[in-house]
C-alpha cells in the first residue's frame, strides 16, 4: 500500500525537491509534518532561524516552524517554561542562572559560539557617547559613567568580564536597564554615557549616534558567553524526533547563513527593525556561527562564565551543568549530515563529546 502511494506520488514529490534545490531522499519527504515552534529576539546572531523560515529549510527538513519573537532572554525563558514555545535561541547568561535556580533547562546546541576554544563573546561591544569622552580601547574611563543594558543577560555579563580585565569594579559604574531596541536612543539623548550591546544595536549605535566610539569589541579572554539553543528535559523525553529534524536544519541553515552574509542580513531586515541595511551588513559578521557542542563548551562555562555570575550573586556555587547539556541532537546532525559542517575548523579529538 505504502510502495503503491510513493509510485503515485513519487514524480509530484520529485518536483517538490527539484523546486526547492534539495537532494533529500523521497523517504524524508514522505514524512509527517512536525511542529516547531522556536523563541528568538531582535539580535542579529538570530539569523539562522530566519532563514530557516524563509529558504524552507525547516518545512524541506519537515518541520511547520513558527518563530515567537521576544525582547530579552529572561522573558523567552519563562515563555519556554510556560510551554510557548519548544527550543529558544538565546544568550547563556539566562540560561545559566535558570539552572542555578534549578530551572529543567537543557543545552541542545549554540546558536552561535566557537567549538574550538573556551572564551567567545565576539559578539558584544562597549559603545560610548562623545559626550561621555571616553576612548577607543580606554576601558578605565568607564569608571563613574551610566551604562545601558539589558540587566540578566549576555550584554552584562560581557561587561563584568571587560571591566574586571581592566581593574574597573562593578560598584564603579551605574547599570540602566535598557531593552535592546533602545540603547541606540538612550545613548543618542545622553541618558546614558555608554552601552554593553550585543549585535546590532552597538554597530547601529555607532552608525547612528555622531561621533559614538567603540571602546572595546570582543576580545573578553575571561568571557564565555556563546549563544544557546535551549529546550526543557520534557521536550527532550517527549519531541526528540522535532528536535533531530531540528538541528539538522539549523546546521543546514547556519551554513547557508555563512555562505551568504549579504543575503541573511537582508532577511534579517523583516525580522529586526530599526536597523539599516548597510549596518546589519556589518553587524551580521560580528558572531561566529557553530552550533557545535564540544568539551570546551562546559569547560568555558565553567572556568569563565559561572565564577563571573557567582561573584555577582547571579549564581550559587556548586553547579553541575552536566545534566544540563546535551549534545546528542548536534552529534546526530553530524553523523547524518556532515556536509553542513564541512566549512568549519575541526574539533580536536580530545575536545569532542
Amino acid at each position: 500500500m505504502i510502495t503503491a502511494i510513493r509510485r503515485r506520488l513519487g514524480p509530484a514529490l520529485r518536483m517538490l525537491a527539484f523546486a526547492a534545490g534539495t537532494t533529500l531522499p523521497l523517504a524524508v519527504h514522505a514524512q509527517a509534518v512536525v511542529p516547531i515552534r522556536i523563541g528568538a529576539a531582535n539580535a542579529t546572531d538570530h539569523a539562522a532561524a530566519f532563514i530557516g523560515v524563509e529558504k524552507g529549510i525547516f518545512a524541506k527538513h519537515g518541520l511547520d516552524a513558527k518563530v515567537v519573537m521576544y525582547q530579552s532572554g529572561p522573558e523567552m525563558i519563562n515563555g519556554l517554561l510556560n510551554g510557548q514555545q519548544d527550543v529558544n535561541i538565546m544568550g547563556s547568561v539566562p540560561f545559566l542562572a535558570g539552572v542555578s535556580r534549578g530551572q529543567p533547562l537543557v543545552l541542545i546546541g549554540h546558536l552561535h559560539g566557537d567549538a574550538t576554544r573556551q572564551y567567545y563573546a565576539d559578539n558584544n561591544s562597549i559603545v560610548a557617547s562623545a559626550a561621555s569622552g571616553v576612548k577607543a580601547n580606554d576601558v578605565k574611563a568607564l569608571a563613574g559613567k551610566k551604562i545601558g543594558l539589558p540587566r540578566g543577560t549576555g550584554a552584562e555579563g560581557y561587561l563584568l568580564g571587560i571591566l574586571g580585565e581592566n581593574g574597573v569594579k562593578v560598584a564603579d559604574v551605574t547599570l540602566v536597564n535598557l531593552q535592546p531596541s533602545n540603547q541606540v536612543t538612550a545613548l543618542m539623548q545622553n541618558q546614558v554615557d555608554a552601552i554593553a550591546a550585543w549585535e546590532p544595536w552597538a554597530s547601529a549605535a555607532v552608525a547612528r549616534v555622531p561621533r559614538a566610539v567603540r571602546v572595546v569589541s570582543a576580545g573578553c579572554k575571561s568571557c564565555y558567553d556563546p549563544g544557546t539553543i535551549l529546550t526543557t528535559r520534557d521536550e527532550v523525553k517527549t519531541n526528540a524526533e522535532a528536535l533531530r529534524r531540528f538541528a539538522v536544519a539549523f546546521a543546514e541553515a547556519q551554513q547557508w547563513l555563512r555562505q551568504h552574509y549579504d543575503e541573511a542580513a537582508e532577511i534579517n531586515m523583516r525580522w529586526v527593525s530599526g536597523v539599516d541595511l548597510d549596518v546589519m551588513k556589518q553587524a551580521i559578521r560580528r558572531s561566529n556561527y557553530d552550533m557545535r557542542l564540544s568539551r570546551n563548551t562546559q569547560d568555558g562555562y565553567t572556568s569563565k562564565a559561572v565564577p563571573l555570575l557567582v561573584a555577582d550573586k547571579r549564581m550559587t556555587p556548586g553547579v553541575d551543568l552536566g545534566a544540563a547539556i546535551d549534545p546528542e541532537f548536534v552529534l546526530y546532525a553530524e553523523k547524518t549530515a556532515p556536509q553542513y559542517f564541512s566549512d568549519l575548523p575541526p574539533i580536536a579529538a580530545d575536545r569532542r563529546f
